[in-house]
């Protein structure tokens, strides 16, 4: 095979892996002195656009340890701006992770609301169901049955009406009547 099929096929040979090994590893040393002798610009930069220094440090150390790892970087045109991105970018992911796995801070935690219920008001609540079943029950049983089919399950006073031979104006006053005796307990203090 010649040299120029062996370019058509893909396959470099030995002295095109060399130069190309030679420009990767020229072309990381060029990155790696721009990065220690722009560092102060980068990290002003990144900080205005992360809106934080610490993230900009870190962005700036992660981008440092990549390079030292020696990546396959072909080309570069303009080191400064690709150092700046490379670690804009390298910010982005560690941000993206962090928002996926992070925990809340016990502090921030700690002024979240309780919205559950304290046990003193469950026990109100409790005496309160109580004293409501108990007027339920000392109801007549057709205001009770007329006030349950309403409120329990949910049907309409036409409906009732017919259920139990009913007027309808004789469902509407059984209804107030049931809501008066209810409401009359609720406001009754507690003993």
């Amino acid at each position: 095979m010649d040299d120029g099929s062996r370019h058509r096929q893909g396959i470099d040979s030995p002295a095109e892996e060399s130069r190309d090994s030679h420009l990767d590893q020229s072309v990381v040393a060029k990155l790696l002195a721009t990065f220690e002798a722009d560092y102060p610009i980068l990290l002003h930069r990144l900080s205005h656009r992360l809106r934080s220094q610490e993230a900009a440090q870190d962005a700036l150390h992660d981008a440092y340890v990549k390079l030292r790892s020696q990546p396959d970087v072909k080309e570069v045109r303009n080191h400064r701006a690709y150092l700046y991105r490379m670690s804009l970018n390298l910010a982005k992911n560690s941000i993206r992770h962090h928002g996926r796995t992070s925990t809340v801070d016990d502090y921030i935690l700690a002024l979240v609301p309780d919205l559950a219920p304290d046990p003193e008001q469950v026990a109100i609540a409790r005496l309160e169901m109580e004293h409501m079943f108990a007027a339920l029950h000392r109801m007549s049983q057709r205001r009770r049955q007329v006030f349950l089919a309403r409120w329990r399950d949910g049907k309409s006073q036409a409906e009732i009406a017919l259920e139990f031979g009913l007027h309808k104006r004789s469902v509407q006053k059984e209804l107030m009547r049931a809501e008066v005796q209810l409401r009359k307990v609720l406001r009754r203090p507690k003993s």
